[in-house]
């Protein structure tokens, strides 16, 4: 007897950061807290994807992960954990993709940035002749990305997907985006807004931190870039200027406590190390400031929570967070301070930090309801499939 069809299959490849996987992960938690009924999967390369989901209900499917290495803003991809290379990679994860979609013959399929994923990883399946519903989501800024813009893509586009979902607002971005990406695809977008992963997250708990103590910030390094060694010993002598009398500091990165990145750190008790997890959200929605990363993912992580905060800006050449930035910071005023991390110095980060501890946490204006959005316009899709 034959199975039944997926309802919908998320695919979202494992890039440096965690935008792309945070974007779905937070569709497919609303997908499941909106339509239990519907049959639903994640496909990503990403390991840590449990930590994502939280204490959610999404299932996923784990494929070999990529690895990248940064070199002066520059993204290059090298072997994988698994032993095989970056291009291997590649066209291994296209044939078991294809595969996937022929077993579970799913009736809509979302894809997150390009219509033809990482190393054309998605074009085998997209060939394969399945009666899917291609749909492609992209981020607020796109930013100078070849394989989004390339002639191969645009077809890959006009042959095999139905809409585009954009994930951004336009109070805060304007029109460009979506004119750019109309003439790109030749598609009308669906404007979803911001999609949060911390608030789906805060659907899952009432309350998570009622009755705990406020702390006087959360500091993140999701992944360690080039200039890791300049930021840690910044923010080390940031938060000695600052000291214990703001209170406590919840510090997230991928360091072993034994290693000497470790030491800024642990020489003050008013800090705590952290390896990135579950215990991020907790602390970032107690927190009364923030240093974080520029990207997608940590910036929606802000605006749901609504902290002012320091924000560090990755020197990439795609230069996607740069305007990402200057528009979220025109919009918000001085909630969000850049700082470059090639340039950060600690005295610089501990005056920035101590002038975002003087301001409210309150609520973000911009449109954060993304997931919510995207998650209705999917199940319309399952309900209107004809196979």
């Amino acid at each position: 007897m034959d199975l039944p069809e997926l309802d919908i299959l998320l695919y979202a490849h494992d890039g440096r950061g965690l935008g792309h996987i945070s974007r779905t992960t937070a569709i497919g938690l609303a997908l499941r807290r909106l339509y239990p009924e519907l049959r639903v999967l994640l496909l990503t390369g990403y390991g840590a994807t449990d930590a994502l989901i939280h204490n959610g209900h999404l299932d996923w499917l784990k494929l070999p992960a990529y690895r990248t290495r940064i070199t002066e803003g520059k993204s290059q991809g090298i072997d994988g954990h698994s032993g095989y290379s970056d291009q291997q990679l590649g066209q291994l994860r296209g044939r078991q993709i294809q595969n996937i979609v022929r077993q579970l013959r799913p009736k809509v399929i979302l894809a997150d940035h390009t219509p033809q994923g990482k190393h054309r990883e998605l074009q085998p399946a997209l060939e394969g002749g399945r009666s899917a519903c291609w749909l492609l989501g992209v981020r607020g800024i796109v930013g100078d990305v070849p394989q989004a813009s390339s002639q191969p893509a645009r077809e890959l586009f006009r042959n095999h997907y139905s809409g585009l979902l954009w994930y951004g607002d336009s109070s805060v971005t304007g029109t460009k985006q979506q004119r750019m990406l109309t003439d790109q695809y030749q598609a009308l977008d669906h404007e979803c807004g911001y999609v949060s992963r911390l608030r789906e997250i805060q659907h899952l708990a009432h309350s998570p931190t009622k009755g705990k103590k406020k702390l006087a910030g959360t500091i993140a390094l999701p992944w360690l870039g080039e200039h890791a060694p300049q930021v840690i010993a910044a923010m080390g002598e940031a938060l000695e200027i600052i000291g214990p009398d703001a209170g406590q500091w919840h510090i997230f990165a991928d360091i072993d406590p034994g290693l000497e990145q470790a030491a800024p750190f642990q020489q003050l008790d008013f800090c705590r190390l952290h390896r990135p997890g579950p215990l991020y959200i907790d602390s970032l929605l107690r927190s009364r400031t923030a240093l974080l990363y520029g990207g997608y993912n940590s910036l929606t992580d802000l605006l749901a929570a609504g902290t002012p905060a320091v924000v560090l800006l990755r020197g990439m050449q795609d230069n996607e967070q740069e305007e990402h930035l200057r528009l979220l910071s025109s919009h918000s005023k001085n909630r969000l301070i850049t700082v470059k991390e090639q340039q950060v110095t600690g005295k610089e980060l501990a005056s920035a930090l101590l002038r975002q501890l003087e301001l409210p946490v309150q609520p973000s204006t911009i449109n954060l309801d993304g997931a919510e959005n995207a998650a209705r316009l999917l199940a319309t899709q399952v309900t209107h499939h004809q196979p």
